[in-house]
């Protein structure tokens, strides 16, 4: 290596004795003796660094000829290859020790980013992922968690989750165990997050490649009534009641149990269906519209005329909604008749049953 330093300037000797020459020589003698005490910037012309990976200690480069990049070495032996995998510092206060290869995900701050076992069954949102473990991290350990490149020293068989895994099969983070992969790609109401692929398969030196791809997930939901809703007072705005949840991730039925609240904001479509039945012969007109947040929503009301005794008809409506988190939307309808009912149909030996609403919820759109 290499300093840029300036050489001492002499003055030309005079032929004779002068006393300027030598207050000249002195100055530069005293201007180098500065220069080396505070040289400047370094400027390496080269820089050989040891081959001898994996002994080299904390905080020490090492060239990876393997690799062909350079490791540096990190407290807890991890071993990161530069320019080849990436890290995001993090601490475990779970009061357990994470094993390595463990898919953690955030559970809080407190100075450091806080991880813990990562489950994808859809109670933990997609976007709490953080990577996976590179090291044994013991309760109060702060280190580096992979979030992207190799993982080494797995058991990459499958055999702990009951499954058996080749090189290059793809592994999502498991819905079922906690903090750990599977091969099956998981559905909805799970969350499906791409972790890794097999690199190496072995039960105790087997590695991964983590390349984290997580599709956010759209709120859906569907619910019904399976109970008979008939009008209480003609021309007033009554609320449609729900009361099963057939599927949901996001969306829920509220309090009261005729409010549908929507936990995340976005673009949804509602689709509701009803059964609606009438008592007598005479001509009645029945409304349906929907509310949100104790408001109706302009220009939604459809209107349907019905008049036949006994007559049952499928109602559909459809519509599109711009929400914000903990948004609720409301169904309502009203009858110029009381002999009008939301009917719901049961006991069929030959078909399911019949609710009196359905109500199916997407998010078309973040």
């Amino acid at each position: 290596m290499a300093r840029s330093q300036n050489i001492p300037f002499f003055p030309v000797a005079p032929a004779a004795y002068s006393q300027s020459y030598f207050a000249e020589v002195t100055r530069a003698f005293s201007l180098f003796a500065q220069q080396s005490r505070v040289p400047g910037p370094e400027r390496a012309t080269s820089l050989t660094l040891t081959t001898s990976t994996g002994n080299v200690d904390t905080g020490q480069l090492s060239y990876n000829s393997t690799a062909d990049t350079l490791d540096l070495t990190h407290l807890n032996g991890v071993t990161q290859q530069i320019g080849f995998e990436t890290y995001m510092r993090a601490t475990n206060v779970t009061g357990s020790t994470i094993p390595n290869g463990t898919v953690v995900g955030f559970s809080g701050v407190d100075g450091e980013i806080k991880v813990a076992p990562y489950l994808a069954d859809g109670s933990v949102p997609e976007l709490y992922f953080v990577g996976v473990t590179t090291f044994e991290m013991l309760d109060g350990d702060t280190g580096p968690v992979t979030i992207y490149g190799k993982v080494r020293e797995l058991d990459t068989s499958g055999t702990p989750v009951g499954e058996t895994w080749v090189s290059g099969d793809i592994l999502y983070a498991s819905p079922d165990n906690s903090g750990a992969f599977t091969k099956v790609r998981p559905t909805a109401p799970d969350a499906v997050i791409v972790v890794a692929a097999v690199l190496v398969v072995s039960a105790t030196d087997g590695e991964i490649m983590v390349r984290p791809t997580i599709p956010i997930g759209l709120a859906y939901g569907s619910f019904d009534s399976m109970t008979d809703q008939p009008i209480g007072t003609t021309n007033t705005a009554t609320d449609v009641i729900l009361q099963n949840t057939l599927s949901a991730n996001g969306v829920s039925i509220g309090t009261p149990a005729s409010r549908i609240v929507f936990a995340e904001s976005g673009f949804y479509q509602v689709d509701v269906s009803y059964q609606i039945v009438t008592t007598n012969s005479s001509s009645k007109t029945v409304y349906f519209w929907i509310a949100k947040n104790g408001t109706d929503v302009a220009d939604t009301t459809r209107a349907y005329t019905i008049s036949a005794n006994g007559d049952t008809r499928p109602v559909a409506v459809s519509y599109h909604l711009s929400l914000e988190a903990s948004d609720y939307v409301e169904l309502r309808w009203a009858s110029t008749d009381i002999a009008m009912s939301l009917d719901a149909i049961t006991g069929l030996s030959f078909a399911p049953d019949a609710p009196s609403v359905l109500v199916n919820v997407a998010q078309l759109q973040l």
